[in-house]
């Protein structure tokens, strides 16, 4: 998403990325198993929370 974080900014938005798409794909009834729909899922969370981030950071 074009942005410059250090290490340890990046995994804390991966992480939270990723509880936040296991919730919405489960709030959704979405139910990918294996490592791949985890990984899929883990990084669409993230990517929505970097978009979301950006969204704040504009209007600050």
């Amino acid at each position: 998403m074009g942005r410059n974080h250090g290490l340890l900014t990046n995994l804390i938005v991966g992480v939270v990325g990723a509880l936040i798409g296991g919730f919405i794909a489960n709030a959704l009834g979405i139910a990918w198993g294996g490592w791949i729909g985890s990984t899929l899922i883990a990084t669409a969370g993230a990517c929505i929370l970097l978009f979301l981030l950006g969204l704040v950071r504009k209007r600050a």
